[in-house]
């Protein structure tokens, strides 16, 4: 987005030379940038590249080893988070920050509750600040509610919430619009250009291209910890960015040329997964669903319409669900009945859902099929060549490997038992665009293999650009629990995927 911002007055933010070492590993090396007064700067590269350690550092939760912040030509200490805030630097990042026992309007001022006196909180003023913004953000009409009855878009607005709050005079984003549908997205940039109008530089960090472009007017490249050159987004494509970012030139992937001949139809192969008569308790409707095999489904909607507890539902976590898989009657009543039956469930919440973080790789990847199973170990080396996973060794623990890789590590977990249906719940959140393009390389060879992939995605794009891969593609639009839209083949667009979500399958 081209916004002159040039004749604005306020905060410019300087990082000179930042340096910074995990042990043996360097995360940032020499890492250089300028933010002026109303400027919105992309930070785009992939996982591991150094661009949240520099967000971390500028929050002051991490410490550089060596170079210099500065903040309108003076040399900023940054030793704390409380030094960060003190000097008006807010940080809002994925790694939620919430309360989950707490309600919407505590968390918002968890970081600046305001008081009568030194121990007690003052309720009103708590309830004003936090209805003000909760309402910008349309959550106003929540604001009594826990954090843990929330899905996560709403959690991650509420984290931004908590941002605002605190009147940023520099405000980083980390990868807060990840989970955000559309409409969250919408309400966030109008907040950003506002912030912008009002001379408060911003420094964006998303994977998504789209939003970089639509937001942003200015971007810094990072790889391997370093900045390689700031551009104005006007100057530079798509393919440009991805070629700096991975050091290779990026072209056109071949498959997406392939013929739509190759279009196999649903009726050509035999069903994989059947569900007859599913209701999700939150909506009340009946669901009558069917798979192919070697078919990928996505999943989409206005946000909150049951997307994700459909495919929860499948994987046995809801409560019982009668289907047939492969031909075959079963019900399943939890997770482990849904994996005993071929069925696998990556999660986009790798934190509590998808890694055991202490542990090794090798562990993390043996934790279905050896421990659940009771099959043989995993072909690990198999599985970390086939997916590219960067790391030193099976042995370390798989915290220290970056979002992407770390997601690489899950679905090998699961392709390492041949799944009959993987179900997949926004897996590619916070995860970089060339590790998304691996993960969607990964679900071809499933589907090519005859598995069956269902995945719900917050992002239409993405889905968009997963049907251009895998001709044995159908989009489903959810309304209120109930799939009201099928989309297939060359009916699959941003534009239509839209569409029939506001318009109710329409």
């Amino acid at each position: 987005m081209q916004r002159d911002v040039s004749f604005l007055s306020g905060t410019t933010i300087e990082c000179k030379n930042i340096a910074k070492c995990f042990g043996a590993v360097r995360a940032l090396r020499d890492a250089s940038i300028t933010v002026k007064p109303g400027e919105i700067r992309a930070l785009f590269g992939g996982n591991g590249s150094g661009k949240s350690t520099l967000a971390k550092i500028l929050g002051g939760t991490v410490a550089p080893d060596s170079g210099s912040i500065l903040i309108n030509d003076q040399v900023a200490h940054v030793r704390s988070p409380i030094c960060s805030k003190k000097l008006g630097i807010i940080v809002t990042s994925q790694e939620l920050s919430l309360a989950p026992n707490l309600s919407m309007a505590t968390n918002v001022l968890l970081s600046c509750l305001p008081t009568k006196s030194k121990f007690f909180l003052d309720k009103k003023a708590v309830e004003e600040k936090a209805k003000e913004q909760l309402k910008i953000l349309n959550l106003g009409h929540l604001m009594d509610r826990e954090i843990s009855e929330l899905p996560n878009n709403q959690k991650y607005m509420v984290e931004f919430a908590k941002a605002l709050v605190q009147e940023p005079k520099l405000l980083v984003v980390d990868e807060v619009t990840s989970a955000l549908f559309s409409q969250d997205f919408e309400i966030v940039k109008k907040i950003l250009f506002k912030l912008s109008d009002n001379g408060v530089p911003i420094i964006f960090i998303s994977h998504r291209m789209n939003e970089i472009y639509d937001i942003c007017q200015t971007v810094t490249i990072m790889r391997n910890g370093s900045t390689l050159g700031t551009h104005s987004l006007r100057d530079v494509s798509h393919n440009e960015l991805l070629s700096q970012m991975s050091g290779k030139e990026v072209v056109k992937e071949e498959m997406e040329t392939m013929n739509a001949a190759s279009f196999i139809g649903q009726g050509d192969q035999k069903i994989m997964l059947s569900v007859q008569d599913l209701t999700l308790p939150k909506f009340g409707h009946k669901i009558a669903f069917h798979a192919s095999a070697g078919q990928f489904i996505g999943i989409s909607g206005l946000q909150g319409q049951g997307q994700s507890e459909f495919i929860r539902s499948i994987f046995g976590m809801i409560g019982p669900v009668e289907m047939e898989i492969d031909g075959e009657k079963v019900t399943c009543n939890s997770p482990l009945s849904a994996i005993e039956n071929g069925i696998g469930f990556v999660s986009g919440d790798r934190e509590n859902e998808g890694i055991f973080s202490e542990r090794s790789i090798q562990e993390n990847l043996n934790a279905v099929r050896k421990l659940v199973l009771r099959k043989g170990e995993a072909d690990y080396q198999k599985v970390i060549s086939a997916y590219g996973v960067v790391m030193n060794n099976l042995s370390q623990p798989i915290k220290s490997l970056s979002g992407g890789n770390q997601q690489k590590v899950v679905i090998g977990r699961w392709t390492s038992m041949s799944p009959k249906v993987l179900l997949a719940d926004d897996p590619n959140k916070g995860v970089d665009v060339q590790a998304r393009r691996d993960v969607h390389l990964i679900f071809k060879e499933l589907v090519d293999a005859g598995s069956t992939v269902i995945m719900v995605s917050s992002d239409d794009e993405e889905l968009v650009d997963i049907s251009k891969i895998i001709p044995e593609s159908n989009v489903l639009i959810m309304y209120e629990g109930q799939i009201v839209k099928t989309l297939q083949g060359t009916e699959i667009s941003v534009e239509n995927i839209v569409a029939a979500s506001l318009s109710k399958g329409a």
